[in-house]
């Protein structure tokens, strides 16, 4: 199962809430009638000062394993806490999440998602998890899963769908990921900062997934790039390329 490694900034979330457990019989029914309660019952229209309207689904306060309690929150994010009104507030922490982009059965395509993750090897924080629902579409919506991870572990156990870039630039870090609406270079066919990047053409010319597992690393291409005097950055790519080699 497929995800990339973003950052995240601090959120403030503001909604309901209820303690449940995933083994639990009627934990369905408990964040079912969350939600029914946030839209139904005018919670979701009640909250001030919405960022932007879209709907979370929040775990959090759980032990770090599938058996044990959790606090689930159904909120949408806000500019600041309210200073009214009955309401779960939550700060989802700043930090590194693994991103997963669902689509599909709002109900179902999240259940056989979770299911899936739970199995995944992810170095997890078990601290805060939520899905952050990007329309109102039952049957084909768009769902983006985030899931908290510790920040200095590699991801060995699932090596092959954390690589970002091929020359081992983090781009969960660009400044200009969300500005040119960039996927990172693995994902694309043609970069947005020129006609063609030589180092990641040289990679897929030669079916590499990184510079990292090229027998010529670290090549004299890599090194221009990586100590470029305007655009390079002191060698640190080629050392994420090495922690991506394992």
């Amino acid at each position: 199962m497929k995800y990339e490694i973003v950052t995240l900034n601090e959120k403030i979330a503001v909604g309901i809430s209820a303690r449940t457990n995933n083994l639990s019989p009627d934990m369905g029914a408990v964040i079912g009638g969350l939600w029914k309660r946030f839209y139904q019952e005018g919670v979701y229209a009640s909250i001030p000062e919405k960022t932007d309207g879209k709907a979370l689904g929040i775990y959090t306060d759980y032990a770090g394993d599938e058996k044990s309690d959790y606090t689930a929150i159904v909120a949408c994010e806000a500019a600041h806490e309210p200073e009214e009104g009955e309401y779960t507030v939550c700060r989802i922490p700043a930090g590194r999440y693994a991103k997963f982009v669902i689509h599909g059965d709002m109900v179902q395509a999240v259940a056989a998602a979770w299911q899936e993750i739970w199995q995944m090897n992810l170095p997890r924080t078990f601290q805060c998890d939520f899905e952050e629902y990007q329309d109102d579409s039952m049957e084909h919506a768009e769902i983006h899963i985030y899931v908290g991870l510790l920040e200095n572990e590699n991801l060995n156990g699932d090596a092959k769908t954390m690589i970002e870039s091929r020359c081992g630039i983090l781009c969960s870090e660009c400044t200009y990921r969300e500005q040119m609406n960039c996927e990172g270079c693995v994902h694309i066919q043609k970069p947005f900062w020129g006609d063609s990047c030589p180092v990641k053409s040289c990679c897929e010319t030669k079916t590499k997934e990184h510079c990292g597992n090229c027998e010529n690393f670290p090549c004299d291409l890599l090194n221009q790039f990586a100590y470029d005097e305007k655009q390079g950055d002191g060698g640190k790519r080629i050392e994420q390329c090495k922690n991506w080699k394992g």
